[in-house]
């Protein structure tokens, strides 16, 4: 797709430009929204971990959600667009970081997170089973650091693609939180293969893969 061709889409985009009248950072944001309407994934008061943040959609709205007693800790190599509110800090930070889980601890105040969300998705080259090999390194990562940061009884959200190897990170989850779901929002792209995952209620139980694919 030329760069003409994916302006005019996004400028086509009715939540794109909903977004932008809106003054929020991206069209992830009504994924979001729409999540929470459905599952309420994100209470007042609680500590929300955004993954591959940027530019900052999703992370504005949890802002809203969790009020001032509540906190965001944004993650993302790239600027994360919602630095002017007390309850969001960011972490300039790739996933992979050794050392992550200290850093973002240190920008918690050292509490545990009620909610983890992740947006996070590798660059797309073509390769659609590459795109979804490189995506279940994502997925096993955001488990791996659930495991380590999310509360008892806590929520995740994550970004997945529709893939016969998904199956093994969705029986993960099924056993990681007593409620399951799968759930693709009404802002999603019409002919994406995208899918949101969501895990209620963590069991505080994570079995690691047998073997690591590596880094993306």
């Amino acid at each position: 797709m030329t760069k003409e061709r994916w302006l005019q889409e996004r400028r086509s985009d009715p939540y794109w430009r909903k977004a932008k009248e809106m003054g929020l950072p991206s069209r992830a944001a009504f994924k979001l929204m729409d999540i929470q309407k459905r599952y309420r994934v994100v209470r007042e008061g609680d500590f929300v971990l955004d993954l591959g943040a940027a530019p900052g959609g999703m992370t504005a709205v949890a802002s809203e959600y969790v009020g001032e007693k509540g906190l965001v800790v944004a993650v993302d190599r790239e600027e994360v667009k919602v630095r002017d509110r007390k309850n969001v800090v960011c972490v300039n930070a790739d996933v992979f970081a050794y050392n992550l889980h200290g850093v973002i601890m240190k920008a918690s105040g050292n509490r545990m997170f009620d909610t983890i969300i992740s947006d996070l998705s590798p660059r797309h080259s073509g390769d659609y089973d590459l795109l979804a090999v490189q995506q279940l390194d994502l997925l096993e990562r955001t488990l791996e650091i659930a495991s380590a940061l999310l509360k008892r009884r806590g929520n995740l959200v994550v970004k997945a693609f529709e893939h016969p190897t998904l199956r093994q990170i969705e029986n993960r989850m099924r056993r990681m939180f007593f409620q399951y779901y799968r759930y693709v929002p009404r802002a999603s792209k019409k002919r994406s293969s995208e899918i949101f995952l969501i895990g209620l209620g963590y069991r505080g139980f994570y079995r690691p893969r047998e073997a690591s694919r590596g880094r993306v």
